[in-house]
């Protein structure tokens, strides 16, 4: 023996929030996949669909019957995807926390608290020898609210202009009094945030700022390859086809084929490195 203490195994669980730099962490998480095998299992939305659909059920009800399948469907994501016992684990979905606020029937993130209740215990309860911790991403609520604004545009017939889409969701851009609520309903359990603003200043990006979390050798992290965040796309021209697409009185396809269209011709949604 050589006297060296091995960290206590962790779990860290990354659950959001939407619009934070998460697609930016779980690419960079999915492209250095094979280097950071040996240091811990990686869970995202693709392992995790069925639960995020039942958060996402549960984040427009907020009826609790609601959740009375998630051990059983956490179950099945565990035996169809199991955890080395002698590894670390992170789970980055932000599927979790269920619907980006401004979905319909979802005024804000008031089902949080209770979803990461129900994940953290089972996580704490299957996994007895590990510590779970819970990360959330931040982003201050301007930005917040118009990166949610923008995807609303995009995803679904909004027709609110940004102004009357920021005060219906003001209360929704509060991140922090949320991760407040969870830490409240969570203690002892560690509790933590990464605002978006700090994590783009990383070297490598925001994901590896995640990485900087894990039991990842400081020589391992180095050379990682760096990603930096999606495309915002170009000018707010863009936004404003899309608003007027949704207050036209074109079929609902022919709305989505013509946002399609522009999308892909804009390159929205694509990657640009540091």
């Amino acid at each position: 023996m050589d006297g060296t203490v091995c960290p206590m195994r962790q779990i860290l669980l990354h659950p959001g929030f939407h619009k934070t730099g998460t697609s930016s962490v779980q690419h960079f998480l999915w492209i250095n996949r094979e280097t950071l095998e040996p240091y811990f299992d990686l869970r995202m939305f693709r392992h995790m669909k069925p639960v995020a659909r039942l958060a996402a059920l549960f984040s427009r009800t907020g009826n609790p019957l609601d959740l009375v399948d998630m051990v059983s469907l956490l179950d099945d994501v565990f035996d169809e995807f199991p955890v080395r016992s002698d590894k670390d684990l992170l789970i980055s979905c932000e599927g979790l926390a269920g619907h980006l606020p401004g979905w319909p029937n979802v005024k804000d993130y008031s089902a949080v608290p209770t979803l990461m209740t129900y994940m953290a215990g089972y996580l704490a309860e299957k996994f007895p020898d590990a510590q779970v911790k819970l990360i959330f991403t931040t982003r201050n609520s301007h930005d917040w609210l118009y990166s949610a604004y923008r995807h609303h545009l995009r995803s679904h017939r909004l027709t609110l202009d940004f102004k009357a889409f920021a005060a219906a969701f003001k209360s929704a851009s509060n991140l922090d009094v949320v991760i407040n609520d969870v830490a409240d309903v969570l203690a002892p359990l560690p509790v933590m945030f990464l605002p978006m603003a700090d994590a783009l200043t990383h070297p490598l990006g925001p994901g590896a700022a995640l990485v900087d979390q894990m039991n990842v050798p400081a020589a391992v992290r180095a050379n990682l390859k760096p990603v930096g965040k999606g495309n915002e796309g170009p000018s707010d021209a863009l936004w404003d086809k899309f608003l007027k697409l949704n207050r036209s009185n074109l079929p609902d396809k022919a709305v989505a084929d013509q946002k399609t269209a522009l999308a892909q011709s804009s390159e929205l949604g694509g990657w640009k490195t540091v």
